[in-house]
């Protein structure tokens, strides 16, 4: 009786997971040209919507922080893009911390640096790529709010 319990228990798991959402920091610009404002895009790898209301991402770059609370919501497979504070002077470092709304840490980027002041980036290649290394995140041409294929990697 074990045995059929766990095999439906996987077939539960099975039905329900492709509508689970998985939020993830997709592209982040940390040393923006003109004096532009830093900004972080996520992309929802789900196939459901996700309201991020009370949603936080914060850029650590210590002593430094950054805290950008997010609203509104992100459609399945959809990326959106959230700005820093225009006063914001970074020094082109930073890990991303992505927090849900209970405070629970749903993805981080490895420390990046980036002191170009160009239109280029850190992006996951493909979107959404998440094994958990500094491979995840290609140096490419910005491509905010839409898939990062569109940008180009820097050789």
């Amino acid at each position: 009786m074990g045995i059929k319990a766990f095999f439906a228990f996987l077939g539960l798991f099975a039905l329900c997971a492709p509508g689970l959402g998985d939020v993830v920091i997709n592209e982040f610009e940390l040393s923006p040209p003109d004096n532009g404002t830093v900004w972080v895009e996520l992309y929802n790898t789900g196939d459901q919507a996700v309201n991020l209301t009370g949603w936080t991402v914060n850029i650590v770059d210590t002593p430094w922080q950054g805290l950008i609370p997010l609203t509104g919501s992100i459609d399945a497979k959809g990326f959106v893009a959230f700005d820093g504070q225009d006063r914001w002077v970074t020094t082109g470092n930073g890990t991303i911390f992505l927090y849900n709304e209970a405070g629970v840490e749903m993805d981080k980027t490895p420390q990046q640096s980036d002191m170009s002041h160009t239109d280029f980036t850190y992006g996951r290649l493909p979107d959404g790529h998440k094994t958990d290394t500094r491979a995840d995140f290609a140096f490419m041409m910005a491509s905010k709010g839409r898939s990062n294929s569109a940008g180009g990697v820097k050789a």
